[in-house]
């Protein structure tokens, strides 16, 4: 075996997993900056829900308010 032989066996290798650790870190920060955006995407839907939830709360408990006003008018 000649000397640019043991080379290859050994850089050869060597070089890919290099290449392939990176591509792999590459693909970790992607991923883990597309779920920090999904997240807060996550958390702006839910503030617009509880908004909106407390929105509609208000709301039935203005109609409840209504119908008993009507209800004691009824009874009297």
């Amino acid at each position: 075996m000649t000397d640019v032989q043991l080379y290859l066996a050994i850089g050869l290798p060597t070089l890919l997993l290099a290449v392939g650790m990176a591509g792999n870190g590459f693909l970790y920060n992607a991923l883990s900056a597309r779920m920090s955006s999904l997240e807060a995407r996550m958390l702006a839907l839910e503030t617009g829900l509880y908004q909106r939830l407390d929105l509609l709360t208000g709301k039935v408990t203005e109609l409840d308010t209504r119908i008993s006003i009507l209800e004691d008018r009824w009874k009297s």
